[in-house]
């Protein structure tokens, strides 16, 4: 889908969590890499596209003398890729993005001190994974927001495990070719801007949850051989009892050297 079809599809969810408060919509030039919509009111909000990350961000700084100050600071990300996604996609992000502005998070951006993430590769969480699992698994919206409404952190590799993974499974069996390759590009992706507690629930949780292999190789069709690597030794591991590591004996010179000095402690 195009991004500026998507981008009227979300920017018509936030249009009506903002302009009934009195913001202003405005049209920005865009860039060779950016599309970007603004909003002025109390704050300012801003929606950017970036086409080389093929990601969609929600942004708030503050407002001085009518105009924003520029100090923007990331609110929610997802990934949007042209090429696979659809509309249903385009709602998600919509419906996230006006759910944060109307939330508690309203409050939270306007905190100049409020540290923002930072812009590298590696920006992807475990609450930026679960919403972009929403759009191949709309029923974990609601699990989405009962565990945002009910824990004061999001439990990112718990959430996977238990409401993620399951749902997950089930959509892995029922679903054809094009979905699977639609999911496996995805997957590739979040792995690759994602955080190490990411990076696990996808091969530690996800991937080594499956149990047709034909499957498994389809979804790690189109990952980066550093991903099929780990995935591929995690699934070798299925089903094995690991042993714990035993503590290593200090060695008999150290040994007697700590005897010394609790001795002299001692006298």
């Amino acid at each position: 889908m195009e991004i500026s079809k998507a981008l009227d599809i979300i920017t018509g969810k936030v249009d009506g969590a903002l302009l009934s408060k009195g913001y202003e919509k405005h049209s920005v030039a865009d860039t060779e890499n950016e599309k970007t919509v603004l909003y002025t009111g109390d704050v300012a909000y801003s929606i950017v596209y970036y086409f080389d990350k093929k990601r969609i961000v929600l942004r708030s700084c503050s407002v001085e003398d009518g105009e924003p100050d520029n100090a923007w600071k990331t609110v929610a990300t997802w990934l949007f890729d042209e090429e696979v996604d659809t509309a249903r996609e385009a709602e998600n992000i919509g419906d996230d993005f006006a759910e944060t502005i109307r939330g508690p998070k309203q409050i939270a951006v306007q905190q100049k001190k409020k540290p923002a993430r930072g812009d590298g590769e590696q920006n992807c969480d475990p609450l930026f994974f679960a919403n972009r699992m929403i759009a191949f698994m709309p029923e974990l919206r609601d699990d989405v927001a009962f565990e945002k409404a009910h824990y004061e952190s999001f439990r990112g590799i718990t959430f996977a495990d238990e409401k993620i993974a399951p749902k997950f499974r089930e959509y892995v069996q029922k679903q054809g070719d094009r979905n699977l390759e639609k999911l496996s590009q995805a997957l590739a992706d979040l792995y690759d801007a994602g955080d190490l507690d990411v990076k696990g629930i996808i091969t530690y949780i996800l991937l080594n949850s499956i149990d047709d292999d034909e499957k498994y190789k389809k979804l790690t069709s189109t990952c980066k051989k550093e991903l099929r690597k780990i995935a591929d030794a995690s699934r070798n591991l299925r089903g094995k009892k690991l042993k714990p590591e035993k503590p290593k004996k200090p060695k008999k010179f150290m040994a007697e050297t700590l005897n010394a000095m609790n001795d002299r402690r001692n006298k």
